[in-house]
């Protein structure tokens, strides 16, 4: 017998409904969205989403403001859409809790099963809704299955380029761990230094390429001549990979790009998450604002974001990353993001691991990833 698969249509959080029906839809069920009216255009997003046989798929929609909190209104609008001729599988996890209790209240005088998905958990509970509480009846599934990256971007509606075959590292993990013990080790000159400044501020993000030798000798038009960039590429032991030529993402690297390098690697041994990128751009579609996220992995169906940062120059501008990274989590990431700040800064005194911890960021400095023998991130 085929069954229709039910959800609760919820824009804040779809993740429940996306692993519900990942868990429990098979080959010839049907599916049943119910949804208030301001929700109900995400019904062609979700059989986009998870392929759906638009023919297979029904909504139930609240048209009505008055529908959406009166319960016997939802209870009647439900009743009058639904058939004994179907076996229902009910997840309760979506809308406003008055909402779920109107819909297992309706559901309930049809051939119905309830479940609940505990997406913090991974797991889905079916329950059946009867007198007794001392039978031990409900059921505790593990989900089995586990999101990409791109699916937990997907899910949450953004556009991006996850697909793009340029989110892994330019660098072998050899090379960047001896830039980074140059750099922790401060081995790099003054010298060296400002060579990495002037990059950063005048040549990063330009253009596709320069010419190494105009860099040092007569610098481009409005950007400056770098005298001693040939010193800081020998210091580096930087070969590019074409001779007397600066990439892009070659400049990239070098003004801080390995960092974002080595905390991916950092994150692949430590975390083992389920996947991984460097440099996602995302946004909301129909909006021109592109935002890149440093380094982002998956891990069981949640979505961790890392904001790399070697130094941060005053309270001022540290401030401004905190905002930055938490108004990407909350407008566009889900507040089930998590978002974390990984600097080589020294934090003294604890007070930007405090700024960050009351923002709902967790902040890494020199002492956590340096000094310590494994970063906890919230796995």
């Amino acid at each position: 017998m085929n069954n229709t698969i039910v959800n609760i249509i919820d824009a804040e959080d779809p993740l429940p409904l996306y692993l519900f029906v990942k868990e429990m839809y098979h080959e010839g069920d049907r599916v049943l969205f119910v949804s208030r009216k301001a929700d109900s255009h995400k019904v062609g997003f979700f059989i986009k989403l998870l392929k759906l046989n638009p023919d297979k798929v029904d909504s139930i929609v609240l048209n009505k403001r008055e529908d959406e909190y009166t319960y016997e209104l939802i209870c009647r609008t439900l009743v009058e859409n639904l058939s004994k001729e179907e076996h229902y599988l009910v997840n309760l996890a979506g809308g406003t809790r008055y909402m779920a209790l109107a819909v297992q209240r309706s559901f309930a005088r049809f051939n119905s099963d309830f479940y609940y998905t505990q997406t913090r958990e991974n797991l889905i509970v079916s329950t059946i809704f009867d007198d007794s509480i001392y039978d031990d009846d409900d059921i505790v599934m593990p989900i089995r299955h586990r999101m990409k990256v791109r699916e937990l971007l997907n899910v949450n509606g953004l556009v991006n380029d996850s697909s793009s075959p340029t989110h892994e590292p330019i660098r072998s993990e050899d090379y960047t761990k001896m830039f980074y013990n140059l750099f922790v080790d401060n081995r790099l000159s003054a010298h060296d230094h400002e060579a990495i400044a002037l990059l950063r501020q005048h040549y990063r993000g330009k253009r596709k390429f320069f010419f190494i030798n105009q860099i040092v000798n007569h610098g481009y038009s409005y950007h400056p001549k770098i005298e001693h960039l040939n010193e800081l590429l020998t210091h580096l032991r930087f070969i590019p990979q074409t001779q007397n030529k600066l990439t892009k993402e070659e400049i990239d690297y070098i003004t801080g790009g390995w960092f974002e390098e080595y905390t991916y690697h950092l994150v692949k041994h430590q975390v083992d998450p389920d996947d991984i990128a460097i440099g996602i751009h995302i946004a909301r579609e129909g909006t021109p604002h592109n935002n890149e996220l440093d380094v982002v992995y998956a891990k069981n169906n949640h979505l961790y974001v890392i904001e790399c940062k070697t130094g941060v120059d005053s309270n001022r501008m540290f401030n401004e990353i905190v905002y930055k990274v938490c108004a990407l989590r909350e407008v566009l990431l889900g507040t089930t993001c998590k978002s974390y700040i990984f600097s080589l800064l020294r934090d003294e005194d604890n007070h930007l691991h405090q700024v960050a911890r009351l923002m709902g960021v967790r902040f890494c400095d020199y002492n956590d990833i340096v000094k310590s023998e494994k970063l906890k991130l919230g796995i």
